[in-house]
């Protein structure tokens, strides 16, 4: 787990305080902090661009994002695999959101941006990688293109910011 969090931000400071209980509890656990207003050049890399902000890695890769102030049940349910359900703070509505993503697709890193922009929490899918994935995609949208993003359900095809917008409740 690497959380990137900044000095300057109250919220950062609430998920240093959080996570520091969360790893007392779970030495074992590999916690890593980045402050992104002093090390300036890891979370460009990672997209990174709202703080704080946890990053996830499975296999050397990155594998979830999670936005804002986390609970330490929320931290044990990543550990355990349980699925992370973001809450969203503004309309305490829960969001479930996913991108289906493929490599080398300039559009999905865009809309990935974009989210992570708005402070959407997401879970990627890289179809190039997950066939399974690939076909259920196919199945309910009816197109292979590349990004796809469910939004409770309801799909998007491609980088099309409108209905983006008009799913999350994001007023321009």
């Amino acid at each position: 787990m690497i959380l990137f969090y900044t000095d300057s931000s109250e919220k950062s400071k609430q998920a240093l305080i959080v996570l520091d209980s969360f790893h007392e509890k779970h030495p074992d656990v590999g916690i890593f902090r980045v402050n992104a207003s002093k090390v300036k050049d890891i979370h460009p890399i990672y997209g990174i661009n709202s703080v704080p902000t946890l990053l996830t890695l499975r296999k050397g890769q990155p594998a979830e994002y999670i936005l804002g102030i986390q609970s330490e049940d929320d931290y044990s349910r990543l550990l355990s695999g349980t699925k992370h359900v973001p809450k969203r703070e503004s309309k305490e509505q829960r969001l479930k959101v996913f991108v289906y993503t493929s490599d080398s697709c300039p559009w999905c890193a865009k809309a990935k941006s974009y989210l992570r922009k708005n402070g959407v929490p997401f879970n990627e899918i890289n179809v190039s990688r997950n066939s399974s994935a690939a076909q259920n995609i196919f199945r309910r949208s009816g197109q292979m293109g590349t990004p796809q993003i469910d939004i409770n359900g309801h799909i998007v095809v491609g980088f099309d910011q409108p209905k983006i917008d008009r799913f999350l409740g994001i007023r321009g």
